[in-house]
């Protein structure tokens, strides 16, 4: 890249607009370029190199540059990438302008923001976490608004700012679902698809499950994904990643065995169970807790709900 050119690409987080490329370029070299795969466009009239990669904050300025303002406010699920609790993979860029928009793309809100609730994250405007989370839940759909929820608070974002936050949203779309989410939230979760699935159970009227539940065993200490201690029964999530390998059917084997020595029942549940057929899971786990809870004293709360 020619040499002002890459000054101006530096200095705009790897992006830089098609009239500062003319600058150094004629028309056909920077259609070539294009047409080659080694610029590659962000936003209209916003281009990047084949080999930078598209961050939050590049595409933050990329939307700058396109929509011709001095400055911008990123937020929703792009001021969560920046804040490291993001759950959305390849969510559209979002951002704050004076003129609602809409694209696979690019999403500009005309929602009101209050300089209290910006700040500086990767040198990159965008709203503050407690605000961000809030915007999330409220917004997305219920098992990305808490699984942001609980990554949030994973950080060290707290339930009463979060309480606190909710409550500037009133009457605002989603509000209801936000509040609903925030109460349920929980810093124990260790991954997108461990919330999906404890909201899951809740939803299909479980009672709600404890995270990252530690069992004693012989062995020494075992950790569910989900569980009910007073039932001991236990729920986990089945990712590819964590149940393949070499030594994954010894290992898995080995933690089944020392939990069923205890008197615990493990339920498992895949990637499939969760997103399409959760009845999977949760009607043998609701059977499996009804049988417990008759079998003597119990500490059931109650008879278990069924999903509306």
């Amino acid at each position: 890249m020619r040499a002002q050119l890459e000054l101006l690409r530096d200095s705009q987080f790897g992006v830089f607009t098609a009239a500062q490329a003319e600058l150094e370029y004629t028309r056909q070299e920077i259609r070539t370029r294009i047409r080659l795969g080694k610029w590659v466009r962000v936003f209209r009239g916003v281009y990047r190199e084949d080999g930078t990669p598209p961050t939050p904050a590049l595409c933050v300025e990329a939307a700058r540059l396109s929509m011709g303002l001095p400055t911008i406010v990123a937020g929703y699920d792009t001021a969560a990438e920046l804040h490291g609790f993001s759950v959305a993979e390849g969510a559209a860029t979002h951002v704050f302008g004076v003129q609602r928009r809409r694209s696979e793309q690019l999403v500009v809100h005309e929602d009101r923001l209050d300089s209290a609730t910006v700040e500086l994250v990767d040198e990159t405007l965008c709203t503050n976490a407690v605000r961000t989370a809030v915007d999330v839940a409220r917004t997305a759909n219920r098992m990305d608004a808490l699984a942001t929820l609980d990554a949030a608070v994973g950080q060290g974002l707290s339930a009463e700012a979060l309480i606190a936050e909710i409550e500037r949203h009133h009457r605002r779309r989603g509000f209801s679902q936000a509040t609903e989410m925030i109460g349920l939230a929980d810093s124990r979760a260790e991954s997108p698809m461990e919330s999906y699935t404890r909201l899951r159970c809740i939803d299909a009227g479980l009672p709600h499950p404890e995270p990252q539940l530690e069992v004693s065993t012989p062995d020494g200490y075992r950790r569910l994904d989900l569980g009910w201690r007073q039932w001991r029964i236990g729920l986990e999530y089945e990712s590819v990643a964590w149940h393949s390998g070499l030594h994954a059917a010894a290992r898995d084997n080995a933690r089944h065995n020392a939990l069923t020595t205890q008197g615990w029942t493990i339920f498992y549940a895949t990637a499939s169970d969760v997103l399409s057929h959760p009845h999977r899971f949760t009607e043998p786990i609701r059977s499996a807790i009804d049988r417990a809870a008759s079998r003597g004293p119990s500490k059931h709360p109650g008879p278990l709900l069924r999903p509306h």
